[in-house]
């Protein structure tokens, strides 16, 4: 039985404002350059380059750029929790599907977070010495997960009053000192 079940992605307005607006700068840029050079025949900035290094650079920029586009718009952090089972995927970074038992955690409980100071901000991030992991979307709710090999793993919730009540469900057959 499936006690909670949910689905993030990186949809807000802004994120996608700053792509539009990336996108279409680099190109303007390359679109401007191209016709310049190969079009016009004028040399294309201070110090041009070959037209081949000129056509090179764009398709390397466009397929890096339809590659971050690519990554941004199809990552999605999906959790799921029955009574067996805490399941969690980050796609594509995490593809298959994880799973943490009860008897993998020392302590589960829904907190507030900064992003920004702890993690750095949203997406899939790793702290420096590897130890504390966040998956998350966007917002400054989260599932705090502390494993027993003292591991930390954090994941981005939009439904923090449903999980609360859930995760205190999943704890509730350890011992009630061990969970926050």
């Amino acid at each position: 039985m499936l006690y909670f079940k949910e689905e993030q992605r990186f949809d807000q307005w802004w994120v996608r404002g700053v792509l539009i607006f990336t996108n279409l700068t680099i190109i303007i840029m390359f679109t401007n350059a191209l016709y310049t050079q190969l079009i016009l025949g004028e040399p294309w900035g201070d110090k041009p380059m070959s037209d081949m290094k000129l056509i090179g650079l764009s398709l390397v920029s466009t397929a890096i750029l339809a590659g971050v586009n690519w990554l941004i718009f199809s990552s999605k952090l999906e959790t799921k929790i029955d009574k067996q089972y805490i399941r969690y995927r980050y796609f594509p970074i995490i593809p298959k599907w994880k799973k943490l038992s009860r008897d993998d955690l020392l302590k589960a409980w829904v907190r507030k977070y900064s992003p920004i100071f702890e993690y750095r901000g949203w997406g899939y991030r790793v702290s420096l010495g590897g130890k504390n992991k966040a998956l998350n979307t966007r917002g400054n709710m989260g599932l705090q997960l502390v494993l027993k090999n003292n591991k930390r793993l954090l994941l981005g919730t939009q439904k923090p009053e449903e999980l609360k009540r859930v995760i205190s469900e999943f704890m509730e057959p350890l011992q009630p000192e061990t969970y926050g």
